[in-house]
């Protein structure tokens, strides 16, 4: 039953995330650069700047905990606003998060869920890392 339950939870796991990423490149398909990087005020952030920002997020909290792989992730470096990628470059970095989530969801093994884990000074589950993560993007998609 527990290892049922788990296939469920990944496979859930990754309806929500391509859900998401469907949203995502449809509204990147209708949009320009100067929309893409418009704030309505100095306190939000751009479009452009929440691409950067997901993508960060799914990296250090789904993809590299599942493939045991080394973080590289600047935070801070993600909300510079003057550091604006191309629209296709923001099409093709959500495409290789979208890439490397699924590979690395496709081969994982369930019952791994449980591990533990160190990321960003919260000891947490891989199951845990994997929800909070989804829900953190659906939040900003």
């Amino acid at each position: 039953m527990e290892h049922l339950i788990s296939k469920e939870f990944l496979a859930e796991s990754k309806n929500r995330f391509e859900s998401s990423f469907k949203r995502l490149f449809h509204c990147l398909d209708q949009l320009d650069e100067k929309q893409i990087w418009w704030k309505p005020n100095n306190q939000m952030n751009s479009i452009g700047i929440l691409i950067k920002h997901i993508s960060g997020n799914l990296r250090q909290w789904i993809v590299t905990q599942i493939n045991n792989s080394e973080d590289h992730r600047n935070r801070p470096e993600e909300f510079r606003d003057d550091k604006k990628l191309t629209k296709e470059e923001l099409v093709q970095l959500a495409k290789r998060i979208n890439s490397d989530f699924l590979s690395a969801i496709n081969t994982f093994n369930a019952s791994r869920l449980n591990e533990p884990k160190r990321i960003q000074g919260y000891d947490i589950t891989i199951m845990f890392s994997i929800f909070l993560s989804l829900t953190h993007l659906e939040v900003h998609v």
